[in-house]
């Protein structure tokens, strides 16, 4: 059996592809490839272009969901992908192929890097073998908790994204009042995440009385940094809603070790 292992992150915006092997004592990779998710039907569509393109033949493969996974399978949150094991087993002659969480990933990659590797936010004193919190919104929001244990560092693996959103200010109850309405429970993730801009910004027209506009997220932001206060405020609650949310994660899971931001927000 090779040594490759074929490795795949697998978000509700974009599938990335590459193989990895152990080298030296570390991880390394390449044939890194990237595809637009809506590009494809299937998961098992974007798996073959890509074992096309690259002619890897490989024996093992372990990819990183955007979901939770359960005994073996798991349907992305935010793309209708329903992705299997046995399948994958079955349909490419994988002889081992391993289904993770996307964030269960990313937190068990983080004791891998050099304290350099990071930038500091809000720089503190983390204790090395403490609890931490993984978290980051992209096209969802995504956390992880790490923790160390018998010398070891485990993850454990959860959907915190997706805990209620706690309003504090007026404008933020008028926000939490009309999502409310509109879909029936509020998320962190709904507030800050990819799939949330759409309704957020249409709360927000509602709130401040104008009309809604077809814009890009880079077209939202440059209108922030000319003085649009709709615009201003939006942005500041988004923010706000992770900061937030990773700051009450990190009280739930005793992270002296610090948090972690990762994902699309970088």
């Amino acid at each position: 059996m090779s040594e490759d292992v074929l490795v795949g992150d697998v978000g509700g915006t974009h599938v990335r592809f590459a193989i990895a092997r152990r080298q030296d004592g570390r991880i390394v990779a390449d044939n890194f490839e990237k595809f637009a998710g809506d590009d494809f039907a299937r998961f098992d569509d974007v798996l073959r272009a890509y074992l096309d393109r690259t002619h890897a033949r490989v024996g093992q493969a372990c990819f990183a969901m955007a979901g939770p996974v359960q005994h073996g399978s798991v349907t992305l949150t935010n793309r209708g992908w329903h992705v299997s094991e046995q399948e994958l087993r079955a349909g490419f002659g994988f002889d081992d192929v391993r289904l993770i969480n996307d964030f269960t990933a990313m937190a068990r990659a983080v004791p891998e890097f050099e304290q350099s590797s990071f930038d500091s936010i809000l720089p503190g004193e983390p204790e090395p073998e403490a609890p931490k919190i993984v978290a980051g919104p992209g096209t969802g929001f995504g956390v992880a908790t790490l923790f160390h244990d018998c010398g070891n560092w485990h993850v454990l693996t959860g959907e915190g994204g997706h805990i209620a959103f706690a309003p504090r200010t007026d404008l933020e109850w008028q926000l939490n009042k009309i999502l409310l309405q509109k879909f029936g429970y509020v998320s962190n993730e709904l507030v800050s995440s990819g799939t949330g801009l759409a309704p957020v910004h249409e709360a927000f027209c509602e709130i401040y009385g104008r009309p809604v506009e077809d814009l890009s997220p880079a077209e939202m932001r440059k209108r922030a940094d000319e003085g649009d206060q709709m615009f201003y405020q939006l942005i500041l609650i988004r923010a706000c809603t992770v900061m937030g949310a990773v700051g009450d994660l990190a009280l739930a899971n005793g992270a002296l070790g610090g948090v972690v931001l990762a994902g699309g927000v970088t």
